[in-house]
């Protein structure tokens, strides 16, 4: 559409030319407006015409370029501030120690930085490295620290609600109580086989039992 207005006004223009060339001025003194040929692609827009020019009077355009009624012009200051001369306090060095006086005392009641006396004690098993300064770690090569988490009797390590440890603990004390019985630094504990057909009076694993009363 904007192609094919841009055409028909480029035609337009041409038959212009062309009709007003025809006519000399002494002959016809017309404007371009009054002769037959018009510059607009539709007969509404003929219709319309051009933009109707708005007449205002002197008195509202000077009104009009004050501004609106509520738009007051910005106050400059003149007068010389800076030689007024302002009364001096004769009480400031009172003030001022007197607030340094009230900032002494105030101290006093500020919050002291102490532990929380309510915070729970974080739970650590025998074998914690945060426990200890030097980190005793487990070892297979170890046989005595291993052995206090064998059964002598059985020759089965303990489970966690006997001996305390951390699951993560618990864990490698068992893989390393294999690895030193592997190797021959631990024996294995066997039950003599006249005793492994008796009846277990208790479970050896859970010695403690809930109490029913």
């Amino acid at each position: 559409l904007i192609l094919l207005d841009s055409l028909l006004q480029e035609r337009t223009m041409l038959s212009l030319r062309g009709n007003i060339s025809i006519f000399s001025p002494n002959k016809l003194n017309l404007p371009i407006s009054q002769i037959g040929c018009s510059l607009h692609t539709s007969p509404v827009l003929k219709r319309r015409g051009a933009k109707k020019v708005r007449k205002i009077s002197e008195e509202m355009r000077e009104s009009m370029a004050k501004g609106p009624w509520y738009k007051k012009p910005t106050l400059v200051m003149t007068s010389p501030l800076g030689t007024t001369v302002h009364p001096v306090n004769k009480f400031e060095s009172k003030e001022e120690d007197f607030l340094k006086e009230v900032d002494a005392k105030s101290c006093e009641d500020f919050p002291v930085d102490i532990e929380d006396p309510y915070s729970k004690v974080p739970k650590m098993c025998v074998l914690c490295p945060r426990k200890f300064k030097e980190n005793i770690m487990p070892s297979y090569k170890n046989p005595k620290l291993l052995s206090q988490f064998v059964s002598p009797h059985t020759g089965h390590v303990y489970q966690a609600h006997i001996t305390g440890l951390c699951s993560y603990m618990q864990e490698i004390v068992e893989r390393e109580v294999d690895r030193s019985r592997v190797a021959g630094f631990m024996s294995t504990k066997v039950i003599n086989p006249q005793y492994s057909q008796d009846p277990p009076l208790f479970n050896p694993n859970k010695p403690m039992k809930p109490n029913s009363l």
